[in-house]
């Protein structure tokens, strides 16, 4: 899982001036990595064990912070807050999977990207395991596919969708970006505002 990680971090290319937001950061090793290279990086997640043990392990570093919470409740940040944002093999957990991905859009600034990265439901090996988990693990809503992934993001505002699948397609990548200010601008919208 690691390994997957940062594997997306890579695809959101970080740098110098960038805030990411790990959303369902787990232990926080996607967080201590990105704040190798942005400006600063925040976890969240709904387990306090989680984020107690992500805390631990990122002592000293000033520019990772964690928050205890329930994506299903929303996110506790500011419209616009982060340029970058990944999730990382948790979205099947998400009670409501589309308003999760408009909460992802909505603290998203302008020229922001984001990464899901999760199992592929349209692979034949995860949907029976799909099948499976649904009815034996409480936590679990269940796999998407990644074209439904992008579908709900382009819903959501977001742009350039792109999916990439490994392991035979049985895990995917859906990458998209919010349009910057002239962008959105030239689409009739307003960029988000604090609140």
């Amino acid at each position: 899982m690691q390994k997957l990680q940062l594997q997306v971090l890579e695809k959101l290319e970080l740098g110098p001036d960038d805030v990411v937001l790990d959303v369902a950061c787990g232990t926080g090793v996607a967080v201590r990595e990105a704040a190798k290279l942005a400006r600063r990086a925040v976890g969240f997640d709904v387990s306090p064990g989680m984020i107690e043990e992500a805390r631990k392990r990122a002592e000293g570093v000033a520019n990772a912070e964690f928050l205890e919470g329930d994506v299903n409740s929303g996110l506790p940040f500011d419209d616009g807050e982060f340029t970058a944002l990944l999730c990382s093999n948790a979205f099947h957990h998400f009670a409501n999977q589309r308003e999760a991905i408009a909460e992802f859009a909505r603290v998203l600034a302008p020229g922001g990207r984001i990464v899901v990265a999760d199992a592929n439901r349209r692979q034949p090996l995860v949907f029976a395991l799909d099948l499976v988990l649904r009815s034996t693990q409480k936590s679990h809503v269940g796999f998407r596919s990644p074209r439904w992934i992008a579908r709900r993001m382009r819903r959501a505002g977001l742009r350039e969708t792109t999916i990439e699948t490994i392991w035979k397609g049985g895990y995917a990548f859906v990458e998209a970006h919010r349009p910057g200010r002239r962008q959105l601008r030239r689409l009739g919208r307003r960029a988000p505002r604090k609140r």
